[in-house]
């Protein structure tokens, strides 16, 4: 299909010129995607199995087995089963970042707190844009962002009273985009909306609204609607175009047979990928053209042919009756039909002309019965057969409905088909998870980047969890979203119905295995305590497998932290051989002490006795000196009164000599007693240095005795 690409540059065009150019991007479009809109209007109506002639095959009157219906909603049951829970994580767990980790919780709490509070709005947007995709192979919502104030009568200022970040449902019918291969490839988007004149005056002035084209909606997309006059007012609607255009990120307003766009503005959301809806649920996209294929063409012709065959079936079975012709002439054998009861005869003219003819057989003809039942054996067998193909091209069997496939099947044989046959099916669930996940991610940035401090502070409810003192690092970091880096995930096996017997089957395998497990580990984490951290890491590898294992991992976690923590501390303890070697060599070295103590004071005591001695040897002899020296001073003092009595005349010669005499004497015992004083004081010494010598030989010994008791 040859598409025309229209260039739009609204910076240098006039509004006349702006709105000329939209008008040929809508067209090319409606043009480029008016095969796919036709496809899924007809499939719409085939799903509820309206009968009408179209160019997939149907047949007005025929008799289907509405397939299609029982694929689509035993997906519908399979991959949805009821609101999802919402966690918010930090893209990089780092354990000293609070400020990360509390945001993540306050962001968790918002999402959460508004699913509690809106449950049946997401419940509507889920379950719509599921069903969107299955029928018609494309689903589709978005995010908004409103505020609500009022003035205050006492500072006469408009104040905010509120704020949400809602979500939209919108109609595959409802949606057009640029050209492109892929979603990133999309230059623009547009949202149809249906508005009231009412409407319309509020949003873009009465001047404006005036001008628009009133119509009364259709169902259909490609219907253009009733746009009689007298057709009732309140029903009549006008179609404009909210188109969001990704090169000059302005949003425009348009809307057909006017002059010049309704309005345009500047990017109001500031989303960091601009549009303000996730990439589409889209069904069988291809790298030629974003544009969806949906799941019941790929599969058309089955679909078709089993109606044909069952149309056929049902003829058949109508015509499985007792009927045949008669003779007109044996009157008795249309008596015996009409009249028969039991034990009754029915008598018959002319018996010879009636035996003649070969009697009842010969006069009564049925119609081939056995040749009708064995063409509607066959085609039960072909009817049977295509199904069988169409389960396999659908990824569909039997066993997903809850049935064996033959009497001679085991539970064994279902359980392995139902996992295999579930591959694409479980490929469609994490589409689908995906697809919610990026719709609650742009909820999540549009809280964070329009959102107040005190909104976020009052919604999350925080002011008294224990994180208190984080919050506003929380709030600081949230209201930077590329900073923080916060993920938003919906998990498939929240939103997807649950399987509780396969749950409970994978839950009472993992328990044994982690029982086996516990049980082979043990002796090992016995005799290696610091062997606990990597078996329960081991274990944690092992329970990652399992579907809804997060919190089980959560705990994992502190689990391995703990052990970790206490291997380490055992790693720091000494064990028991150490410490009884370390308690012996603590009481060799006491004893070592003890004895160093001894002979250092019975070394001590002796340099005093030998000290106090020597003191009183010096003592006794500095009194004898002082006795000699008083005894020789009255001897002296005798002799020198004897001579001055003797003779006076040689008195001063003989007090001379006497003086000359005494202080010889003197000298003489000063010099002895020195020399006495020095030879004690010379012994002193000696014994000082001989005790010295005989504590650093104690020393000595008991250094060797340490050293030999450390080897």
């Amino acid at each position: 299909m040859n598409t025309t690409v229209v260039k739009i540059d609204n910076k240098k065009c006039s509004p006349r010129k702006q709105q000329t150019q939209w008008a040929s991007e809508i067209d090319a479009a409606l043009k480029r995607l008016r095969s796919w809109q036709v496809q899924a209007e007809k499939i719409n109506k085939r799903y509820l199995s309206e009968r009408v002639n179209d160019t997939t095959g149907t047949i007005g009157g025929d008799t289907r087995i509405n397939l299609f219906y029982s694929n689509v909603s035993t997906l519908e049951a399979m991959l949805y089963g009821s609101v999802p829970k919402i966690d918010v994580s930090r893209r990089y767990h780092d354990a000293s970042d609070d400020a990360a980790r509390v945001a993540a919780e306050v962001m968790e709490r918002l999402l959460n707190s508004d699913l509690a509070t809106n449950g049946k709005e997401y419940d509507t947007v889920l379950r719509s844009t599921l069903q969107d995709r299955l029928l018609s192979g494309l689903g589709s919502a978005r995010v908004r962002y409103t505020v609500e104030t009022q003035v205050n009568p006492q500072t006469g200022q408009e104040e905010m009273t509120n704020e949400t970040a809602p979500i939209d449902y919108y109609y595959w019918g409802d949606m057009l985009w640029s050209w492109g291969r892929s979603f990133s490839d999309l230059t623009w988007i547009g949202f149809r909306n249906y508005l009231t004149k009412e409407e319309a005056v509020k949003r873009f002035g009465a001047e404006k609204a005036k001008d628009l084209n009133y119509k009364v909606r259709t169902v259909s997309v490609t219907d253009s609607g009733d746009n009689d006059k007298d057709s009732e007012s309140y029903g009549r609607k006008a179609e404009v175009w909210e188109i969001w255009c990704k090169k000059d990120r302005k949003i425009h307003w348009y809307a057909k047979d006017l002059e010049t766009l309704l309005d345009t503005k500047d990017d109001t959301l500031k989303l960091k990928g601009f549009f303000p809806c996730p990439p589409f649920f889209i069904a069988n996209p291809t790298t030629a053209l974003y544009i969806p294929t949906p799941d019941f063409i790929l599969a058309q012709d089955l679909y078709n042919e089993i109606d044909i065959l069952q149309t056929r079936i049902s003829i058949l079975t109508t015509a499985v009756k007792a009927v045949g012709v008669y003779d007109s002439g044996c009157t008795g054998v249309e008596r015996m039909f009409q009249e028969g009861t039991d034990n009754t005869l029915i008598p018959v003219d002319s018996w010879a002309a009636f035996a003649e003819k070969g009697g009842l057989q010969g006069s009564v003809q049925w119609l081939p019965l056995m040749d009708i039942v064995g063409a509607l054996d066959k085609l039960i067998a072909t009817r049977d057969q295509t199904i069988g193909l169409l389960q396999q091209v659908s990824g569909f069997s039997d066993i997903m409905r809850g049935s064996l496939g033959n009497q001679y099947e085991g539970v064994g044989q279902s359980s392995l088909k139902a996992k295999f046959g579930s591959v694409r099916v479980q490929a469609l669930q994490d589409q689908f998870a995906q697809f919610a996940s990026d719709l609650v991610q742009l909820k999540a940035e549009v809280i964070a980047r329009h959102f107040s401090p005190e909104t976020i502070v009052a919604m999350s409810n925080m002011e008294k969890s224990v994180d208190a003192e984080l919050l506003p690092q929380a709030v600081q970091l949230i209201k930077n979203p590329e900073k923080a880096r916060l993920s938003v995930v919906i998990r498939p096996e929240s939103v997807a119905m649950v399987d509780y017997a396969e749950l409970k089957a994978e839950r009472m395998d993992f328990l044994n295995a982690i029982s086996m497990f516990l049980q082979t580990s043990a002796s090992l984490i016995e005799s290696k305590p610091e062997a606990e951290p990597f078996l329960l890491q081991m274990l944690q590898w092992g329970l990652a497998g399992f579907k809804g294992a997060q919190e089980i991992e959560g705990v994992m976690d502190k689990a391995i932290e703990g052990s970790m923590k206490q291997a380490q501390s055992k790693q720091d303890e000494p064990s028991p051989e150490e410490q009884a070697a370390q308690m012996e060599q603590q009481k060799e070295q006491a004893k070592l002490q003890a004895e160093m103590q001894k002979i250092k004071a019975k070394g001590q005591s002796d340099m005093e006795v030998r000290k106090n001695d020597m003191d009183a040897d010096i003592a006794t002899a500095q009194k004898q000196l002082e006795f000699d020296m008083m005894k020789l001073q009255a001897e002296s003092q005798a002799d020198l009164a004897e001579i001055r009595m003797k003779a006076e005349a040689d008195a001063n010669q003989q007090q001379h000599d006497a003086r000359m005499n005494a202080l010889q004497n003197q000298a003489v015992t000063q010099q002895e007693l020195q020399k006495t004083a020095k030879t004690a004081q010379i012994d002193v010494e000696k014994m000082a240095a001989k005790a010295e010598l005989d504590i650093e030989v104690d020393k000595q010994r008991a250094k060797g005795g340490d050293s030999e008791q450390g080897e």
